[in-house]
């Protein structure tokens, strides 16, 4: 897996050329990097609350890439075979699972320093639960642009032309279908009020697009910028 890991890092190129030789060996190992450094990422945003919040986030993380990816997965295929990329289903999950392993271990790089913020900030305060949501949405944006760069160079070892447009829609749909999976399965780091635990029925009420304006909206009215 270190070998894997480091040939993602520092040559991604040389890296697919050994994918391509070795495509369910590379498969797993890839998939193995990134539960691990989902795992980590859980972990820290679930030390804000702590307790059992800390395990059972620990446990959402590495699911909330998984079923995405695997929700995910035939339309990302198709997009490819329609822009022109003659790529195997294999081929296709290699690609993917090297730009999500990148992400996920670019966050868990992330997860001690986040850890740090949110064990110590402080229960309730809307303040620290807002800067907590900032920095880890940096670590997601710096994270996510990682990732996307290994996919790119992944799409470009299965074709000569450009990769812009699959590119593009893949980051689309996993950012559209993402966003759904992670708010079925929230809370992530916890209220600043405190967390009561994990509720499927709970997850399955509205979508994140809903829930972000009400979410907005609350915190706005909270910090009295509107009334």
């Amino acid at each position: 897996m270190t070998a894997v890991v480091g040939n993602l890092l520092h040559a991604p190129d040389r890296h697919f050329r050994l994918a391509w030789r070795m495509p369910a060996r590379t498969n797993l190992r890839l998939l193995a990097g990134g539960v691990v450094g989902a795992m980590a990422w859980g972990a820290a945003m679930g030390s804000h609350v702590g307790r059992m919040h800390l395990l059972i986030t620990t446990v959402k993380m590495p699911l909330f890439f998984l079923f995405t990816l695997a929700l995910c997965f035939p339309l990302m295929h198709i997009t490819l075979l329609v822009c022109g990329v003659r790529a195997k289903a294999t081929q296709t999950l290699t690609v993917a699972l090297s730009g999500l392993s990148v992400l996920a271990l670019c966050l868990g790089a992330c997860a001690p320093v986040v850890a740090l913020f949110c064990a110590s900030a402080p229960i309730p305060s809307m303040a620290s639960y807002l800067n907590l949501y900032v920095l880890c949405l940096l670590c997601g944006v710096v994270a996510g642009v990682a990732g996307l760069r290994v996919l790119a160079r992944g799409m470009r070892s299965l074709c000569t032309g450009r990769v812009r447009v699959p590119l593009l829609a893949w980051a689309l749909i996993y950012q559209f279908t993402g966003a759904q999976v992670a708010w079925v399965l929230r809370p992530w780091i916890g209220s600043s009020y405190g967390v009561d635990g994990y509720s499927l029925s709970h997850g399955l009420s509205g979508n994140f697009y809903l829930g972000v304006g009400k979410v907005l909206l609350r915190w706005l009215t909270e910090l009295g910028v509107i009334s």
